[in-house]
């Protein structure tokens, strides 16, 4: 152990040594050098010239100073050397993949290197998010390709079985009927699965571009409306849409439509029948709310936070029994984000849910 540590600091001593060397040997140090040593040389002797002082104490004072001026330029040059070797840790560590490194705070706090240590500190702090963005995405690729995978499986598995049961010859003819309904049925959801997870991927991937251009809200509404009047009227639901003082405003009509219609939908899917779902809008300064109020089941508080996740569903035994992907309300968060609004969930007055969707009044494209 003593053997060790006498080891650890010879090399220490060493390098100290071998910097030293490098330091004498650095053009800029030789340089800054030279040219105070000749301004202290040119000072003394337009002394000498002046006063015609004794040969002997001019000499001595003569050596003295310029041993302290070429002291004191190796000092500072050292000085900045040490932030030279800060910096060459800095991109050291960088080159490694610490962009969380720091380093000791040995920089001269003044100047140019001071902005540069500040630059590498930024630039440090921007590569290790962009790290970390590329790590969450590799794990949301992968979790990605789990739920799909999940999501197929059983519409998959539940037509493998139809297929296999009308295989056989015993099965009665209202068995048949029913059978192909029950096919028929998964076919449907799983078209509609593939259409949403497309939708999706084309989105994340920004192969599917947003034309956001002044519109009439209302007309955006009135269309969300339409797309999913017939599933309400089948639950003898009524959706009520709350007059609102005309309003224009930059988005775009199709997919802001497919947005409030995702709401909708949610909305329809998860009341009772004969209940009532009422669309409201409220204009301020400088954003529009798009309020949709419903008497359906509500979302406990705790899961908030989680229904706007990709292929999130509730964990109640009412969500479980409706069929969906979970993927509806990611749909409505990332369209809306993309034209620079959001969406928010409140408990309703009456225990159902009140999906706040905001879009600003002016919208740079």
């Amino acid at each position: 152990m003593d053997n060790r540590c006498e080891n650890d600091r010879y090399i220490k001593t060493h390098m100290k040594s071998r910097e030293r060397g490098y330091i004498w040997l650095e053009k800029e140090c030789k340089r800054m050098i030279t040219a105070s040593s000749a301004a202290v040389a040119l000072f003394f002797v337009i002394i000498f010239l002046m006063f015609q002082p004794g040969i002997v104490p001019w000499a001595v004072l003569f050596c003295a100073a310029m041993l302290l001026n070429a002291a004191w330029e190796y000092l500072t040059y050292r000085r900045e050397y040490r932030s030279y070797q800060a910096f060459y840790r800095y991109l050291e560590e960088f080159e490694t993949g610490n962009y969380a490194y720091r380093g000791e705070k040995d920089f001269i706090d003044e100047g140019i290197c001071a902005q540069l240590g500040e630059q590498l500190a930024r630039m440090g702090a921007a590569f290790g998010g962009l790290k970390e963005r590329l790590v969450e995405e590799k794990e949301n690729t992968k979790v990605l390709v789990t739920d799909i995978s999940h999501q197929l499986k059983t519409p998959v598995a539940s037509l493998e079985l139809s297929y296999e049961l009308l295989q056989d010859e015993s099965l009665t003819q209202d068995e048949r009927e029913e059978f192909l309904k029950r096919s028929g049925r998964e076919v449907k959801r799983l078209t509609h699965l593939v259409e949403t997870l497309s939708n999706l991927s084309r989105l994340e991937a920004d192969m599917i571009k947003l034309s956001p251009k002044e519109a009439e809200l209302k007309e955006t509404l009135i269309r969300a409306v339409n797309g999913i009047y017939a599933k309400a009227e089948k639950k003898e639901i009524e959706i009520e849409l709350m007059d609102f003082e005309p309003v224009r405003l930059v988005h775009d009509v199709r997919w802001t439509a497919e947005a409030v219609s995702n709401v909708l939908d949610n909305a329809v899917k998860y009341s009772p029948v004969g209940t009532k779902i009422q669309i409201r809008v409220n204009i301020l300064v400088s954003y529009v709310f798009v309020e949709v109020e419903d008497e359906g089941i509500g979302i406990p508080k705790s899961e908030y936070p989680d229904i706007f996740k990709r292929f999130y569903r509730g964990k109640g035994a009412a969500v479980e029994k409706e069929e969906g992907a979970g993927v509806g309300l990611y749909l409505v968060r990332k369209i809306l984000q993309e034209q620079g609004g959001s969406v928010r969930a409140v408990k309703a007055p009456g225990g159902g849910t009140i999906m706040q969707m905001m879009l600003p009044k002016k919208y740079a494209v």
